[in-house]
């Protein structure tokens, strides 16, 4: 039987909640290698711009990752993530994915999602593909937009 929940998330009204508040980040990010050595790797933890001080959302953070594609053919992705912290588990609030078309990149209670979707807590949603898989340049203006987040940073180039 194929896997149609998925674990480690929010509730879909928690994760609205969470995507609502208005967010900032203004620095660098570089990549670096994950456990999986497929995979590139950056992240950081976002400005509540709610607060004129500047705070942090409390285990709030945004996880990017690219998987290069090494040994098979049309397995590159690219995931987009927003994570709450909560007792130490990450649980994703929302995650945007690029990836092939030709593939089985996600499942939901009405059957396998073929590339490009988006996550909101435990819901699933298909999502037309807009640009090439690696171009994180134009993905991630559409994955700050669903979160709320005002990104004036620099995004990793793709080499480590």
């Amino acid at each position: 039987m194929a896997k149609t929940s998925h674990q480690d998330c929010l509730q879909e009204y928690e994760a609205q909640a969470l995507m609502d508040i208005p967010k900032s980040f203004s620095g660098s990010l570089s990549w670096r290698r994950s456990n999986n050595k497929n995979f590139l790797t950056t992240d950081f933890v976002p400005i509540d711009a709610r607060d004129d001080f500047g705070g942090t959302l409390a285990g709030v953070v945004v996880q990017i990752e690219y998987k290069c594609p090494k040994r098979i053919k049309d397995s590159e992705k690219l995931l987009m993530t927003l994570h709450q912290l909560d007792k130490g588990i990450k649980r994703r609030a929302y995650q945007l994915e690029a990836a092939d078309e030709s593939r089985i990149s996600s499942r939901s209670p009405d059957g396998n999602i073929y590339g490009c979707h988006e996550h909101i807590g435990q819901a699933v949603y298909k999502v037309q593909p807009l640009y090439p898989i690696a171009e994180l340049s134009s993905w991630f203006p559409v994955f700050c937009g669903k979160v709320n987040l005002d990104f004036t940073g620099k995004l990793p180039e793709y080499s480590v």
